[in-house]
């Protein structure tokens, strides 16, 4: 019995706490205090060049080092192919792309991720440096290859 009569107090503190006053930051803001500024974009381009040329659609990872400002075509180092003549399948199983400096990038986007509202946290990724929570984009345009555009499909940060 006096345990109950000493555990009674901390019960009513622990009930009048409002729980509405906590703020929980949201997963962007906390990964951009904790992150270094860089992205990474799942990339689809589209196949069309135009004057008699044809280029295939393709699908890439894009590195960004500062991704507040990546909306150009990556150099070489900073891009990683994941399909020529085709688009690839971003969604429901874990994948991963290595690029020309033997970074190793790998993601999983959860299978129904195109069903979501843009922007919204669909899965996460990472490499050897740092982890990365993934999120839907909104398809903008991100560069142009030839006359064909390439357009953010998911981004991680």
């Amino acid at each position: 019995m006096m345990f109950f009569a000493l555990a009674l107090p901390l019960l009513q503190l622990a009930a009048a706490a409002p729980a509405a006053d906590v703020a929980v930051p949201n997963i962007t803001d906390a990964l951009e205090k904790r992150g270094d500024g860089s992205g990474v974009h799942l990339v689809n381009c589209d196949g069309f060049s135009g004057e008699g040329t044809i280029l295939p659609k393709s699908s890439h990872v894009v590195y960004c080092p500062n991704d507040g400002n990546c909306n150009f075509q990556p150099s070489g180092d900073n891009i990683c192919t994941m399909g020529e003549n085709f688009w690839f399948t971003w969604e429901g199983q874990a994948q991963a792309c290595t690029f020309s400096s033997g970074v190793r990038f790998s993601w999983f986007i959860d299978g129904d991720a195109q069903s979501q509202p843009n922007f919204q946290h669909v899965g996460d990724g990472g490499n050897q440096f740092r982890a990365y929570a993934g999120f839907k984009d909104d398809q903008h345009t991100m560069f142009s290859l030839g006359n064909g555009q390439c357009h953010s499909i998911y981004y991680f940060i």
